[in-house]
């Protein structure tokens, strides 16, 4: 008797302890305290703007080019016009969204004065 008690009691203490991944629960993490050109702006350029009709190489007559840190100043110093495409307007990049810490990430970087590095 004493032993069929003895498992439901362990059995309902063992489904109290679990493990939570915090990535696996909420996503990977978003950390804005670094947003570096070269490492973090830049990847998502190349990722979601690079494509061969829209910014990547030999776009210089159409949409432009944004291969280089040069390249993507123009831009952000064109009236606030990369501002307002991605992050007010979010049209770009065309036909897709950026994620939420994308999007914090630029924001920052554009807030700082768009260092290079």
């Amino acid at each position: 008797m004493r032993f069929p008690l003895f498992l439901s009691a362990l059995a309902l203490l063992l489904a109290g302890c679990y493990y939570d991944n915090e990535e696996e629960l909420y996503g990977p993490s978003c950390d804005t305290s670094v947003f570096s050109f070269n490492d973090k702006i830049m990847p998502i350029i190349q990722e979601n703007c690079q494509a061969s009709s829209c910014h990547g190489a030999g776009q210089a007559d159409g949409n432009g080019e944004l291969l280089t840190y040069a390249n993507v100043k123009v831009f952000v110093d064109d009236n606030g016009a990369f501002r307002q495409a991605v992050i007010v307007e979010r049209r770009m990049p065309d036909g897709g969204s950026l994620t939420s810490c994308e999007l914090e990430l630029i924001e920052k970087w554009l807030d700082a004065g768009a260092p290079n590095d």
